[in-house]
């Protein structure tokens, strides 16, 4: 059983379902040391996967812990508590309802972890149809849905691209860059966490999390999360660790919908990100 502190505790134990988890969630954003913000299918799993592998051998954790909130700060308080959150509600929304107020962030320190929409937009179709199940279109009509397809990708990335300025202590990170230099990334995080990486144990860590040995613990259920098992074991499109790869939606999209896509975020999406 993961170790939660008393609050959240009480609101377990006190509190009806339907108000359960947003009371919680209210309770982690407003407690937490640093907020950790993504749109989902963005690579948080595996950055998550490779901080927690360092808090386990840095300080001497129950190998295969993996950060959730609190959990790690409770067993040493050098780790801080990391509020992981998507900050949208649910995903399928038209662009006009994802909210432009963030100034409940300017005054956090938030890492945002971003990544090219077209990858992210094809890895969400798959966690529709092979995980959630609560889809049933085709890749087409879903990436180009006014709900929950691209144009909503591009809004809340160029909305929080609008907030960036504002908020105060702001580590970005981009999946490409993470993956060309996972080592240097995870060293990055660290040392904005407060932390002296150590070298070595960062090595350790990158390598434990490799895609490799976490499409295996996926495929043995070994991270003992539900929403980190693989939906069918026999359908790779179907695991959470799925393919990883910079690109990858042209490998699923003809020409026509490759150049559609492109000119949406050549002519929509915020420079920041460099896509």
């Amino acid at each position: 059983m993961k170790p939660e502190d008393l609050p959240q505790q009480l609101i377990k134990a006190l509190l009806p379902r339907n108000v359960r988890r947003k009371v919680n969630r209210w309770y982690k954003f407003r407690t937490a040391d640093y907020i950790l913000v993504s749109y989902p299918k963005c690579g948080r799993t595996w950055l998550r996967v490779m901080l927690s592998n360092y808090y386990v051998e840095r300080y001497g954790l129950a190998h295969g812990a993996l950060l959730d909130f609190a959990n790690l700060h409770l067993q040493n308080r050098e780790i801080p508590r990391i509020f992981l959150s998507n900050d949208i509600p649910h995903t399928v929304i038209p662009p006009e309802a994802i909210s432009v107020d963030k100034s409940a962030y300017y005054d956090r320190k938030v890492i945002y972890l971003t990544r090219d929409p077209r990858d992210v937009v094809v890895s969400m179709y798959f966690q529709r149809t092979r995980r959630d199940t609560n889809y049933t279109g085709k890749l087409r009509e879903f990436i180009f849905a006014r709900e929950g397809g691209i144009e909503t990708m591009i809004r809340f990335y160029n909305v929080w691209a609008d907030s960036f300025p504002k908020i105060k202590n702001l580590l970005l990170i981009r999946y490409e860059e993470m993956k060309a230099d996972p080592e240097g990334t995870l060293a990055g995080l660290l040392q904005f966490l407060g932390h002296n990486p150590d070298r070595e144990i960062v090595h350790n860590a990158v390598d434990a999390a490799s895609f490799d040995r976490m499409k295996n613990m996926e495929r043995d259920n070994a991270f003992d999360r539900s929403w980190l098992k693989a939906g069918n074991v026999n359908d790779e499109e179907s695991f959470k660790v799925r393919r990883g790869k910079i690109g990858g939606y042209a490998d699923y999209l003809n020409k026509e919908d490759i150049e559609k896509l492109n000119r949406l975020i050549e002519s929509r999406l915020s420079p920041v990100f460099g896509y």
